[in-house]
């Protein structure tokens, strides 16, 4: 399959699409296409292209943009139509030296989801921290998938099945996605406090 991470260049983009190269023709999307070219070099099999280019080229559409960029994708509404989009934004804040949610109501994935209207939008990697994305060797990880139809869901599921050590758990509609974003601040909070070994088999892992 080939799938576009859109904000490719960023920590957490990188990191999603240096394992979903794995299994997938992966094209790293930027708005600027040659950072996007020289991220992809550092990627086995990956390529670099402008967003729009790289999403009328995929068949899924990974986007790890920052969560104030949510609107300004709304020029690639019709080169995702019809295609599965999944939302790893997490929006975040510092508030009182830790990070808080960012939004009072809803939740990134569903403002995404308003903005590309004819996609299949759906949630994942959003609680995996960039370290275990960048490890070769990772700790098994359950990821959670909030979409409103189970077809949606499987789909968004095949591409987490490709990953080696990652599995798969229906979170529910994506009315649930604020619940999946939330656990994020609480997770990098926990690694502030108590280092990121901490989170190693308690807290994203699973044994088993």
């Amino acid at each position: 399959m080939k799938v576009a991470v859109i904000g490719g260049t960023g920590s957490m983009g990188k990191a999603v699409a240096r394992k979903l190269a794995q299994n997938n023709q992966v094209i790293i999307g930027s708005r600027d296409p040659s950072k996007a070219k020289a991220a992809a070099k550092d990627i086995p099999g990956a390529t670099g292209a402008d967003y729009l280019t790289a999403a009328r080229e995929s068949n899924a559409i990974v986007f790890a943009i920052p969560h104030s960029a949510i609107d300004t994708v709304a020029e690639l509404a019709d080169a995702v139509a019809g295609k599965l989009v999944i939302s790893m934004i997490n929006p975040l804040k510092m508030e009182g030296g830790l990070l808080a949610y960012a939004f009072d109501d809803g939740s990134a994935a569903e403002r995404l989801a308003r903005v590309l209207p004819k996609s299949r939008v759906a949630t994942a990697f959003n609680n995996v921290p960039a370290g275990f994305l960048r490890d070769e060797i990772v700790p098994p990880v359950d990821i959670l998938i909030a979409a409103d139809s189970k077809e949606t869901y499987e789909e968004a599921a095949e591409l987490v099945r490709g990953i080696r050590e990652m599995r798969p758990l229906h979170a529910g509609p994506l009315s649930e996605a604020r619940m999946v974003e939330c656990i994020t601040p609480l997770v990098l909070n926990l690694a502030k406090f108590n280092g990121m070994g901490a989170l190693t088999t308690r807290f994203v892992t699973r044994k088993g």
